[in-house]
Parts: C-alpha cells; sequence; structure tokens
C-alpha cells in the first residue's frame, strides 16, 4: 500500500473532483484528468469550495485547505498521468462505450500491474475488464454521492480480477478513510437494488394518493430511515424478529396482491428453523446468551444520539 503514492482520477465531474478531494486530503498525489481546462477550472473551484465550507463547519482547519489542493495535478494529459499513477480511479460519464473507449487507454498507457477502478453505478465490471489486456487488474469501486462524505464503498471484482487486486483496492479505499465492502458484479450490485426497490414502492404510494412527497419523505426520515444510520436491514430484521416480518409480508402479500411483496424464501427458512432473531438467539446472526440486553442498551445508546441530531434538525428546518 506505501508503493500507491500517486493516483490518477479520470474524470473531474460530479463524482471525481470528490475523488480528488479525498485522495488529496489523505495525502495521496492526485492527477486529475479530464477533456478540457475549463472542466478542470470547475473542479478546482469545486474542490476549494468544499475544503472551505468543511473549515467553517469545524470538520478540518484553514490551514489544510492549501496543501490539499497543492497535491491535486490538473491535466487534460492522460497519456503522461496515466504513465505516473499507481492506480487509477475511473470516473468519467455512464456511458458503457465511453468507459470501453476509456479502459482501453488506461490499459495501454499505464503500467501492467497498476490497478484500475472503476465508480460505475449499474455496468458489468466484466465487460470493462474484457476490454483491457490485462483483465486481472481491473475492479469496480463504487462510490457514493457526495463522495467527499459518503462512507460506503462497494468494492466488485470482475471474474478475472486477481486476489492481490482486491486487496490492494480494499486496503486503498480504507487508507482514504472509506468504509468498503466486497460485493458481486451484478446489475445494480448491493445498494442501488435495495435504494431503487424502496424508491419505486415511495413513488407508487404518491402515485395512489396515500401520501404526498413531503409526508412520504417525513414518514420515512422518522422511522426505518432514522434507524439506517445506525442499523442494516438484517439487523433490524433480527431486533424485530423473523416471524414479525413473515406475517406483515404474507399480510401485504394477499391483501396488496403485488409479487414484489411475496415473503422471501429466505425469510421463511430463518422462521422453519427456529431462528427468529435476538429473542432466539439466531437470526440473519448468531447471538450469544445475555445479548439481547446488551444490544439493547447499545441500540438505545446509537438511536438516542440521532434523535438529538435530528430533533435539532428538525428545529432548524421549522424556523426558517
Amino acid at each position: 500500500m506505501q508503493s500507491i503514492r500517486t493516483a490518477l482520477v479520470m474524470g473531474a465531474g460530479t463524482m471525481g473532483h470528490g475523488f480528488a478531494q479525498v485522495l488529496a486530503m489523505k495525502g495521496v498525489n492526485v492527477l486529475l484528468v479530464d477533456r478540457t481546462e475549463e472542466l478542470l477550472a470547475r473542479a478546482r473551484t469545486w474542490i476549494i469550495d468544499n475544503l472551505t465550507y468543511m473549515a467553517e463547519l469545524g470538520e478540518i482547519g484553514k490551514e489544510t485547505i492549501e496543501p490539499t489542493v497543492a497535491r491535486i495535478s490538473f491535466t487534460t494529459d492522460l497519456k503522461k498521468a496515466a504513465g505516473d499513477a499507481d492506480f487509477v480511479l475511473e470516473a468519467v460519464y455512464e456511458d458503457l462505450d465511453l468507459k470501453k473507449r476509456t479502459f482501453a487507454q488506461l490499459d495501454e498507457y499505464t503500467r501492467s500491474t497498476v490497478p484500475l477502478a472503476t465508480n460505475t453505478s449499474s455496468f458489468d465490471i466484466n465487460e470493462l475488464a474484457a476490454v483491457t489486456g490485462h483483465p486481472e487488474r481491473v475492479i469496480g469501486t463504487h462510490w457514493f454521492h457526495p463522495p467527499q462524505i459518503t462512507p460506503a464503498v462497494e468494492v466488485i471484482p470482475a471474474a478475472a480480477t486477481n486476489r492481490e487486486t482486491i486487496d490492494c483496492a480494499t486496503e486503498f479505499m480504507k487508507r482514504v478513510g472509506k468504509a468498503p465492502t466486497l460485493c458481486k458484479s451484478a446489475p445494480g450490485f448491493v445498494a442501488n437494488r435495495i435504494q431503487f426497490a424502496m424508491a419505486a414502492e415511495a413513488f407508487r404510494i404518491i402515485e395512489e394518493g396515500l401520501a404526498t412527497p413531503e409526508e412520504v419523505d417525513r414518514i420515512v426520515k422518522s422511522s426505518f430511515g432514522f434507524r439506517l444510520g445506525a442499523y442494516g436491514p438484517c439487523e433490524i430484521c433480527d431486533q424485530a424478529g423473523a416471524d414479525i416480518y413473515y406475517g406483515v409480508y404474507e399480510y401485504l402479500h394477499r391483501t396488496l396482491k403485488k409479487e414484489h411483496f411475496a415473503p422471501p424464501p429466505i425469510l421463511k427458512k430463518l422462521v422453519d428453523e427456529g431462528r427468529l432473531g435476538l429473542k432466539s438467539q439466531g437470526g440473519f446472526y448468531n447471538y450469544k446468551e445475555g445479548a439481547a440486553e446488551a444490544l439493547k442498551r447499545q441500540r438505545d445508546r446509537k438511536l438516542y444520539s440521532r434523535l438529538r441530531l435530528f430533533r435539532e434538525e428538525t428545529e432548524t428546518v421549522e424556523g426558517e
């Protein structure tokens, strides 16, 4: 990992400028590449604005802004930048043909051992690996907007990606302060499949006239969305009980007659096996004796801290 001193970020737009900022803040020299000087100038302005506001919020000291920006080189010379890079992060427009052309160039211009990572949010990583002469070094690293703040990065190997590339990408994401999680290459990966499934149902509810957009957003933010910063859906299911979840799915499926509410087979399997969650010491996770009380206290501590923030934000909005 110490050998990654210089990273190439290909694309200086909405995501790319954030990548450059994150890497530079962690001491990595960044080569930020785009097609025109105008696009690069815009990215530089965005980065300085982001850092300045971070200083205003007390997230960083003002004295860190100048050295952070100084670690970023803004250039239109892809070939030269690629030759100097120890790690590549592609962030061009979400167009498959464009990404394929970009990866073919990166494969030609970089050293054969340099990892080539794509930030695609939807395309099969195997399709990008296939246009290179060294598919073993191609990997997906799917960040989330805004990239300079949101912790998650999905690390997605292609079928040909080797272990060295996976480990390198994962450790590099940790090094720059991200929370990488390995997942398989499939349409939407993990986060977007969950996110878009939720959004689709929210939009259907609005179409059916059950609630307004404002009401839907308020309910989500103050109910299950309130908990999601502390616990994922499998953890929340274990706390509530797999049998409770299964019963709700059955009722929704029977009354709404929509297939996406059919009880998931994995949930039925848990119920049949008596793995109901915390109350049976096993669900999606295994729990030791006495874990229920300990996790209840941990849950309350996490949620009370979020409740304070929720109240502050609600009071701020209402006071505007």
